[in-house]
């Protein structure tokens, strides 16, 4: 049963985790990549959920760590994992730019790609040639390309632990398990539904934005946007 000492806990884990969750850096790259790769907002939000799963059980894990190892030590590690997230997105991002680039080509709202006779992508819209140019339906390449930008960035996202939640579960201790295992409760499920519900917003958002011959680009776009977030947040101050 939860007591009148557990409640501003509760109500404190429930704020925190939808404050640190509306951070950019926790859902846009998701929205970006899903939007290069023609992802549903279903999707995006799930693959996003999942990231968010993980996330939450590196940020408990340091939690507890903290319960039994002492605050300063855990928050500095914590502190330390967070701030890397910045410079890990310029990397993720600026590779995957990279290889968007290197592979060629483009992904249509159908999922074709438009390749040269041959076999070479060539990357031009609305002008093909019988003779040069015909569409070809890559499945594996669009599979594996959809598996390196959703693997990579849940992993990513998801090391980066939340560490306001370890004063709080501190702060539960004195209260008991129970009181511990609640503020996780009260942590981990506004986190999750604010992370995905986000993200589901974004790719629903981003889809009614329609530029003329940019599809030949968006996953270029894609990883650079990322790569400028994670400046952004590199450059932000830690305190």
């Amino acid at each position: 049963m939860i007591d009148a000492a557990t409640t501003p806990l509760l109500v404190t884990a429930a704020a925190t985790a939808v404050l640190h969750t509306a951070i950019p850096d926790h859902w846009l790259p998701f929205v970006l990549i899903g939007r290069a790769r023609q992802w549903s907002a279903a999707r995006t939000a799930r693959i996003t959920a999942l990231a968010g799963l993980l996330h939450l059980v590196v940020s408990f894990a340091l939690a507890l760590l903290a319960l039994g190892l002492g605050r300063a030590a855990v928050l500095t590690l914590g502190e330390t994992m967070a701030r890397s997230t910045g410079p890990l997105l310029i990397v993720f991002g600026l590779l995957y730019a990279l290889w968007s680039w290197r592979k060629g080509g483009h992904f249509h709202p159908g999922g074709a790609m438009l390749h040269r006779g041959n076999g070479a992508c060539d990357g031009r819209e609305g002008d093909a040639n019988d003779e040069h140019l015909h569409y070809h339906a890559d499945q594996a390449l669009i599979r594996d390309r959809g598996r390196f930008g959703a693997t990579g960035l849940a992993v990513l996202v998801g090391l980066n632990p939340c560490v306001l939640v370890i004063p709080v579960a501190l702060s539960a201790a004195p209260l008991g398990r129970t009181a511990i295992a609640a503020v996780f409760v009260a942590y981990g499920v506004p986190a999750l539904v604010s992370m995905a519900g986000l993200a589901a917003l974004g790719a629903t958002m981003t889809k009614r934005i329609r530029i003329p011959g940019a599809a030949r680009h968006m996953e270029l776009a894609s990883g650079l946007l990322i790569a400028l977030l994670g400046a952004v947040l590199w450059l932000l101050p830690h305190g």
